[in-house]
């Protein structure tokens, strides 16, 4: 099995059309057979998605000072796709906005998401942002949207650096050894370390640091739900503008959901149903400031649900 393993890696790295996926495969039973935990743990995770909190991330997969896109109104007017840096935002908000993003997903998933000629997602702490940024605006002006967007071609540009530090690893590996010999496992955790790094680094997260985008491309920035919910009392706070009645129902469904949310033994699927509830009875309702404020809320609890934080 040894000689085809290594022969069979040496022969394909180089085809253009062989899947990365069943290259990085073909990884893992290298660092099997030769004892590097280096080299599986890196593949294992360019296969199965790093963890969500980012620890051990390479640098290839960070993007930092990530464009975004606003909308917003002003008056009787409407901006869509505005673009916008993080230190065009308003300090107290830019808090919440993190100053990188590490993409996580598995290799096969990045493939999928790299055919689009622009990625938008939206993210908990663009959410927070959002309100932050509305509390300081004037009467009748207001950001309805904001959400990060990525070119596909970055995620290409990541594709190929996993590829081309495969092709580089066993470069190094095949010049010193024989393809009918396995190269020493001191060998295999070497190229590791010289073409992707120390796997196991530690990054510590921090509202306004790092951020890894998950499988449901969002991330927690540091949100707890102890801001969930004030971001629930923007929304009721939006509602004052609705008739009386309308009003009461806004905040009779935002109480429903707090509860939920901050019961002993909370559940994510209760919550996430009444949160489905209130986003309904606020589509239904309209109103610039009470959608914008609404979204923020809804995004920033499901992200948290995500996450674990309901049980």
């Amino acid at each position: 099995m040894t000689e085809p393993l290594l022969r069979a890696l040496r022969e394909v790295m180089l085809d253009e059309t062989e899947p990365l996926a069943g290259l990085l495969r073909k990884c893992l039973l290298l660092g099997a057979e030769t004892g590097s935990e280096s080299l599986r743990t890196w593949a294992r995770a360019e296969l199965k998605g790093y963890p969500p909190e980012g620890d051990d991330v390479p640098a290839y997969r960070k993007l930092h000072g990530v464009p975004m896109v606003m909308d917003s109104m002003s008056g009787n007017t409407w901006a869509k796709g505005q673009n916008l840096a993080r230190l065009q935002v308003p300090a107290k908000a830019r808090e919440y906005v993190p100053e990188f993003i590490s993409f996580v997903q598995p290799v096969e998933e990045l493939a999928q998401l790299a055919q689009q000629k622009h990625l938008n997602f939206g993210h908990a702490g663009l959410a927070m942002a959002q309100t932050v940024w509305n509390s300081e605006l004037g009467p009748y002006q207001s950001v309805v949207s904001l959400a990060f967007v990525v070119p596909g071609s970055f995620l290409r540009g990541i594709l190929a650096q996993v590829r081309t530090n495969l092709v580089d690893m066993i470069a190094d590996l095949t010049a010193s050894t024989p393809l009918t010999e396995l190269p020493g496992r001191a060998s295999v955790d070497a190229a590791v370390r010289e073409h992707v790094g120390d796997v196991y680094n530690t990054t510590v997260l921090q509202p306004s640091g790092p951020t890894a985008i998950g499988r449901e491309s969002s991330a927690n920035a540091g949100l707890s739900i102890a801001d969930a919910v004030a971001l629930l009392k923007e929304v009721a706070k939006a509602a004052n503008q609705l008739e009386q009645s309308q009003q009461a129902d806004v905040q009779a469904a935002v109480r429903d959901l707090e509860a939920a949310m901050t019961t002993e033994g909370a559940e994510s699927g209760e919550v996430l149903r009444r949160t489905g509830k209130l986003r309904s009875l606020t589509e239904k309702l309209g109103g610039t400031a009470l959608t914008a404020a609404t979204s923020s809320a809804v995004s920033a609890i499901t992200e948290l649900a995500l996450q674990g934080a309901f049980g």
